[in-house]
């Protein structure tokens, strides 16, 4: 890639804020909801609807619309904004390296899902998802069983042209890859453990291969987790990829806590509009067989139960849940777990980690 290419200053991408307003969400393209429409029919119109309709607390699914999946607790990179990036010890408080959900496991639950009312499923959690061979068998089975949206989010050194052709055959609809940097030595300092050359490579073949492939889907997005370490490389990263990709999303990066670090600094500026609405649309099943409300890093501790002892339906309209929605829906996010997410809409630098 050409490293001394001038950002671009023509290039003025449509901007899509996420509920939380934690992303921006930029596409140069078309709005990636209309191409997804437009591809997938009155389906993803519908599961949409229902979405925003949870999303606005105005009627909770008999079923979570949405489903990610954390196969394994594993990922090589160490990522310095990441829980992988603490020592043994510390990983050890967020998971276990030793547990696993079985593609079985996955399937049986994806087929109970889609016969409850799922719409969607994703490759989520603190992993990453393409160190599991089986995830196109598993995408194309949620699609053979109606479901809608199937994605995941990727560092992107594995998307091998093998396992990229296989993903986009399986029905994949949405792949997300984080760079993070326009430059190698930026990209040395953000994914340490990885490779700059190969993961752009990977990017350019998989939308080479789309292409030949006769196929809009997956729409590829790009993820920039912005930090003092690579806020200069936004306005070239935007530049080289706007025009390339389908979308691209801008994140703010957040502390998360960790073992025996002071607990989360609650900010002075009030929460922002739209207080999060995950428990009321998307559920996240661990490596553990441990449920939790969300996929976000803060909300994996808060385990709603356990697949051992309850059906995921069982979850879903348990009092756990209900008791978490009933003080979101009130904006008294002090009195639940999900209180320290807040303090990533004003992110602070950890102590000795890294800065904003």
């Amino acid at each position: 890639m050409d490293q001394t290419r001038p950002a671009s200053s023509h290039i003025k991408p449509q901007v899509y804020a996420d509920s939380r307003r934690v992303s921006r969400f930029l596409a140069a393209q078309a709005d990636p909801h209309a191409v997804l429409a437009a591809e997938l029919g009155p389906a993803y119109a519908e599961y949409r609807r229902l979405w925003e309709m949870a999303r606005t607390f105005q009627e909770i699914p008999p079923f979570p619309l949405h489903v990610d999946y954390e196969m394994k607790f594993a990922c090589p990179l160490s990522c310095p904004m990441c829980l992988m990036s603490l020592d043994e010890a510390g990983r050890r408080a967020f998971g276990d390296p030793g547990l696993e959900l079985s593609a079985q496991t996955v399937m049986d639950l994806v087929a109970e899902g889609a016969a409850r009312g799922q719409r969607a499923l994703g490759f989520g959690g603190l992993w990453e998802p393409l160190l599991a061979p089986d995830l196109p068998e598993i995408a194309a089975f949620a699609r053979a069983r109606g479901l809608v949206d199937v994605m995941f989010n990727t560092n992107g050194l594995w998307l091998t042209e093998k396992t990229a052709r296989a993903l986009i055959k399986a029905g994949l609809t949405r792949l997300m890859v984080s760079l993070d940097a326009d430059t190698r030595a930026t990209y040395d300092r953000m994914r340490p453990g990885s490779d700059f050359s190969a993961v752009v490579a990977n990017i350019e073949n998989f939308l080479d291969l789309r292409k030949k492939m006769g196929r809009r889907l997956p729409l590829l997005r790009l993820s920039f987790c912005r930090t003092s370490l690579n806020e200069a490389e936004l306005e070239p990263f935007l530049a080289r990829w706007s025009g390339l990709v389908d979308f691209i999303s801008v994140q703010a990066y957040g502390r998360y806590p960790t073992p025996g670090a002071p607990g989360w600094p609650r900010a002075a500026s009030p929460a922002p509009e739209g207080v999060c609405a995950q428990p009321f649309k998307r559920l996240l099943v661990r490596h553990n067989g441990q449920v939790c409300p969300c996929c976000d890093a803060s909300g994996v501790g808060l385990a709603l139960g356990r697949l051992a002892d309850q059906s995921l339906a069982e979850i879903w309209r348990g009092p756990e849940l209900a008791e978490l929605r009933r003080a979101l829906s009130a904006g008294d996010l002090t009195a639940t777990a999900c209180g320290p997410c807040q303090a990533k809409f004003f992110p602070e630098a950890p102590a000795g980690g890294i800065p904003c």
